[in-house]
C-alpha cells in the first residue's frame, strides 16, 4: 500500500519553489512619471523622485517631448547631488539637454542606481503666451521579489523544521 502524502510535505515543496523563484527570477517593472499637459499657460517646473529598489538593473528611462510655442529642459540628478540641487549651488547632473522642442530618447542607466533620482523638466513659453506639451516620461527596469521571497523561504524553514521535529523527535 502506498504511503499517504502529507499536506505538510505539500507545503515544504510550494514554500520552497516559491522562494527560489522570488529570489532568482527578475520580473520587469514600468514607471508612467509623466503622461503629458495639454496646455501651459506659464513657465513652471515638474520634479520627478524616481525610486530603484535594491537587487533592480537593466534600467531606462524613456523620453518622449513635443512642445509648440515654448522650450523644454531636461535634467536627470543623481541622489548625491540632491543637495546641491535644493540648494541652488553649483550641481552636474547625470544627464542633461536644455532648449529643446521635439526630443525622443532612451536613457540606459550604468551602473545601476539603487535609491533615489530625480527628473526635472523646465518650461518655458518664450514670447507666446501659451504653449502646447506633449510629455511622456516612463521609467523600466528589471527587478527581483527579494523582500517577498525572504518571507517565503522564512516559512519554508519553519515548516521543515516541524517536519524533522516531528520525525525524529526525541523519545
Amino acid at each position: 500500500m502506498p504511503r499517504k502524502f502529507s499536506w505538510l510535505t505539500f507545503f515544504i515543496i510550494l514554500f520552497s519553489t516559491s522562494s527560489i523563484c522570488l529570489l532568482f527570477i527578475p520580473y520587469q517593472e514600468t514607471k508612467h512619471l509623466d503622461q503629458g499637459y495639454p496646455i501651459e499657460s506659464q513657465n513652471s517646473n515638474n520634479v520627478h523622485l524616481v525610486q530603484f529598489p535594491w537587487r533592480s538593473f537593466n534600467q531606462k528611462i524613456y523620453v518622449n517631448i513635443s512642445v509648440f510655442n515654448g522650450t523644454i529642459s531636461l535634467q536627470i540628478i543623481e541622489r548625491s547631488e540632491f543637495v546641491s540641487f535644493f540648494a541652488g549651488e553649483p550641481y552636474s547632473p547625470y544627464w542633461k539637454v536644455d532648449n529643446i522642442t521635439v526630443f525622443e530618447e532612451t536613457i540606459q542607466i550604468t551602473p545601476p542606481f539603487q535609491g533615489y533620482i530625480l527628473v526635472y523638466v523646465e518650461k518655458t513659453a518664450g514670447d507666446s503666451v501659451t504653449f502646447l506639451l506633449y510629455s511622456e516620461i516612463t521609467v523600466y527596469y528589471l527587478r527581483y521579489a527579494s523582500s517577498y521571497g525572504f518571507v517565503f523561504l522564512g516559512v519554508a524553514v519553519i515548516l521543515i523544521s516541524s517536519y524533522w521535529y516531528r520525525r525524529y523527535k526525541w523519545r
